[in-house]
């Protein structure tokens, strides 16, 4: 097999680790949250430490994992993080007791961390410039297969499976990332060297890259990345609940609109890497954040069924986008330390998320509503087109 085809052989895998470890990994425990609280007997304020151990552990391993892919490799790195995942979501499935629940949620977090950063420049090496957007956005989308695919087998698992189904939930998905580890010590190869055989012809490369004059300084992608986290993990958590509290959704209608935001995010990586491979890094990422402030602005403005939908088909259509084009963005700038540094930018990033996520709850708590909360996610968006207007690097 030619290096170029065995190239979408490592995305293929990539879409399967960022299925495990981040659609599994980070998103399913929210589904089971409900369910492991009245079998655990657990209150609220002990869940929500559970959960923030998976944030805590992803925070702390965004840098180290690219510190270690760094050292180590990235093949390594993915291998160990996914058996880590694997045996976190093993002991969650037979753990009664908080503070060993805690560890292991921890330890699931970090190896999501360790597995995302190593898996995310992994394909850098086997595409060229005109095409790693795209290849990177078809690797990020797989978290949206793993959050589509969590939403389809809990609910099934946990309808007959009576007070300990979450236990069953949390053994399948273990052994479904064992699998995929498996899977991944056979077929993944950090580079096209290892197979000996050229992947492209550097001239092509050259002739066909994206615009150079259309990038983002390294300091701009951080700035607008830790306030992007800020602004979306705001609408990320709180807009279903906005449906439901502000808007008198049903909980099943709130839940069909949500889930078009889940299978949209299965396109958003491909299609936005694909426009910055064609566009230019920074004119996409202007396209992008104007789109999804046009997505948190709607149902501020107009609150019909109709209006929520394309709210949430714009938001997962663009949210995964921008994570794709961060990550193109890096590899544009920085050679052999590019998980270090994608692992830094991750953290910063990461950082945002948890100040968003607790500032989203205060602006509800102190003015009873979710529009404060939403307009607070509108200004980051927008102050992240200023920026990306004014981020432009230097030739």
């Amino acid at each position: 097999m030619k290096a170029g085809h065995y190239a979408w052989v490592i995305v293929g895998v990539g879409v399967l680790v960022k299925m495990t470890c981040l659609g599994f990994g980070r998103f399913a425990y929210s589904l089971l949250l409900p369910f492991m609280r009245t079998s655990l007997g657990f209150n609220y304020s002990q869940m929500g430490l559970l959960s923030g151990g998976i944030l805590l552990g992803y925070l702390l391993f965004s840098f180290i994992g690219g510190v270690l892919a760094t050292r180590f490799g990235l093949k390594r790195v993915i291998i160990a993080s996914l058996l880590c995942s694997s045996i976190s979501m093993f002991s969650i499935s037979r753990l009664s007791l908080f503070f060993p629940l805690f560890v292991s949620t921890f330890a699931m977090g970090a190896a999501a961390a360790g597995a995302h950063i190593s898996m995310t420049i992994l394909p850098m090496a086997w595409f060229d410039q005109r095409s790693v957007g795209r290849a990177v956005g078809i690797v990020i989308g797989g978290s949206g297969l793993g959050v589509v695919l969590t939403g389809i087998l809990v609910p099934y698992l946990l309808t007959d499976g009576g007070k300990e189904a979450w236990r069953v939930c949390w053994l399948l998905l273990a052994l479904i990332t064992f699998a995929v580890a498996i899977i991944a010590a056979f077929l993944l190869k950090e580079n096209p060297r290892e197979r000996e055989i050229p992947i492209s012809e550097p001239t092509k490369e050259v002739a066909l890259s994206p615009p150079k004059n259309d990038r983002l300084s390294l300091r701009a992608i951080i700035v607008i990345y830790f306030i992007f986290g800020f602004a979306y993990i705001i609408y990320a958590t709180y807009f279903p609940a906005f449906m439901v509290e502000e808007i008198y959704l049903s909980e099943k209608s709130a839940g069909d609109i949500w889930a078009i935001f889940g299978w949209m995010c299965m396109v958003s990586g491909l299609a936005w890497g694909f426009l910055s491979d064609h566009f230019g890094r920074r004119k996409a990422l202007l396209w992008n954040n104007a789109l999804i402030s046009l997505s948190v602005l709607l149902p501020l403005c107009l609150q019909g069924s109709f209006f929520l939908g394309l709210s949430a088909f714009l938001f997962g259509f663009t949210f995964l986008g921008t994570v794709t084009v961060i990550a193109a963005s890096v590899g544009d700038h920085v050679g052999e330390k590019r998980a270090s540094t994608y692992g830094l930018v991750t953290l910063i990033h990461g950082i945002g998320q948890f100040l968003g996520t607790t500032s989203g709850g205060t602006f509800k708590d102190l003015t009873g509503s979710f529009q404060t909360t939403l307009l607070s996610s509108l200004a980051g968006f927008i102050l992240c087109l200023i920026l990306i207007i004014l981020g432009k690097k230097r030739s």
